[in-house]
């Protein structure tokens, strides 16, 4: 085993005995290594373990646990048999709840601080779920043309766990899994290789409502025939009587995060009516909903909260989504705006609003950085704006238009602390403070973080002292 002594610059190969100081934001462990961060996967915090080098970077190493020397106060044993196999369906489950809760809070002030430039800042204590396993509503398993169908390993996108169980998702869930595996074996049906981008059956997508119970399933594939998908609806449909449908979805693009294409029924309906807030949702199986339903009502309250009195002022909602906090505002009184790029969230968005009664929601489908020009004209200024963007985080150029606007106050919701730093950091020359941060674990076993952030309007934005460059820049 080599020794810091012996060769400071490490090799791939070398195993390298190291103290782990904590969790990164991204799963692995972090040590040192004669002055290079080194990441251990599988590793847990205050323990020292010997690890295997993978990979050798600039400054930092990137290693894979071999053996476990002292091991940290605060492993647990894993409950899920697949962890052994390096599932990618969660990380964490080696570590105890809390000490995922201190990891998370930690990953938020050091994005905010170091990437933020944000300091001394007071971030609440972290909400933590009220369920650490059995939480998300929403599950995608991948087909396999070895005839298998599960997770995939972690950084394996081409190889998949066959799922023996889970408890990421419902006990639902593997029962279904493994209905759908019997079928398709049973049927020799036509599985889809990402290598040679041949098969049909390409992904099953469970779909569950914690309101309402009800569950939708989602057949994805290959464009192409597919007799036996009628058949296959209904053997899965079998399995429990919550299941009120399934849908066949193509997918076209080889790459798994594009957006599924057409959709068309097989079985029963076409959605779940999930319950947040009191309020009804149509779900959709491409819709984008929250995927812990418990901690979504939180969310939403916190988003309430930091808003604070809206009854007839104007609030913005930007990346609206199916109008989760649109909703949530209106039925406080406020009069929203909601922006949305995808146009089929817009309509569904449209028809939850009327379905719940509500009409003071105008929303617009587009590209918010084309957009917000238009809802956020010279002039106008809300009261609040809310904005929840994807993981990539908003951006410059929609953060300056927002601060251009000159909202009292805006609520971030983020499910990446990174981006949200960067984002929040746009903020600062046009006079925004931060007056709240609130960690929310939507996500336990693994190291995503959900938080919200209210920002205050405190002193004079850079609009005011230089509108050229304000204008250049937005």
């Amino acid at each position: 085993m080599t020794t810091a002594a012996s060769s400071p610059r490490p090799r791939p190969g070398d195993e390298l005995l190291l103290t782990v100081e904590r969790l990164t934001y991204g799963g692995e462990g972090i040590a040192r290594w004669g002055g290079l961060a080194v990441f251990v996967s599988d590793a847990a915090p205050a323990e020292t373990v010997r690890a295997r080098v993978r990979r050798v970077h600039r400054r930092h190493v990137e290693a894979d646990l071999v053996s476990i020397e002292n091991p940290s106060p605060d492993r647990v044993r894993p409950r899920c048999r697949h962890v052994g196999e390096g599932c990618g369906g969660c990380t964490w489950q080696h570590v105890g709840y809390p000490a995922q809760l201190a990891a998370k809070t930690a990953a938020v002030r050091d994005s905010l601080e170091r990437l933020g430039g944000f300091r001394d800042l007071a971030i609440r204590p972290i909400l933590p779920a009220p369920d650490e396993f059995h939480y998300r509503n929403k599950m995608e398993f991948a087909f396999h043309p070895a005839g298998i169908l599960g997770l995939h390993p972690r950084g394996a996108w081409y190889d998949i766990i066959r799922l023996q169980e889970c408890f990421l998702g419902s006990p639902l869930v593997t029962r279904i899994v493994k209905a759908a595996q019997e079928f398709v074996e049973t049927r020799g049906l036509s599985l889809y290789h990402p290598r040679t981008r041949q098969g049909l059956l390409r992904e099953l997508i469970v779909r569950g409502s914690r309101g309402s119970g009800e569950v939708l399933l989602g057949i994805v594939t290959s464009p192409g025939d597919f007799p036996d998908g009628e058949a296959m609806a209904a053997h899965l449909a079998g399995v429990d009587p919550r299941v009120t449908g399934v849908v066949r979805s193509i997918r076209r693009s080889p790459d798994t995060a594009a957006p599924i294409g057409e959709t068309s029924l097989l079985w029963g309906r076409d959605h779940v009516t999930e319950i947040t807030a009191g309020l009804r949702f149509r779900i959709h199986i491409d819709t984008f909903f929250q995927t812990n339903s418990a901690q979504a009502e939180r969310l939403v309250e916190l988003v309430k909260t930091f808003a604070g009195e809206v009854t007839g002022a104007p609030v913005v909602d930007v990346y609206c989504g199916v109008g989760l906090f649109s909703l949530a505002l209106a039925a406080a009184g406020a009069r929203v705006t909601g922006v949305e790029i995808v146009e089929t969230a817009v309509e569904a968005a449209r028809r939850n609003a009327a379905e719940n009664g509500l009409t003071s929601l105008v929303f617009h489908a587009g590209d918010a950085r084309k957009v917000l020009a238009e809802v956020l004209p010279h002039g106008l200024s809300p009261q609040v704006l809310v904005l929840d963007p994807p993981r990539a985080g908003a951006g410059g150029k929609v953060m300056r238009r927002i601060a251009r606007a000159c909202p009292q106050r805006i609520v971030y919701v983020s499910c990446n602390p990174t981006t949200l730093a960067r984002d929040l950091g746009q903020l600062r020359p046009f006079g925004y403070q931060i007056a709240a941060v609130q960690p929310i674990d939507l996500f336990p076993q693994t190291y995503h973080v959900e938080t919200v952030v209210a920002l205050d309007r405190t002193g004079t934005t850079a609009a005011e002292t230089d509108p050229a460059t304000a204008d250049r820049n937005a």
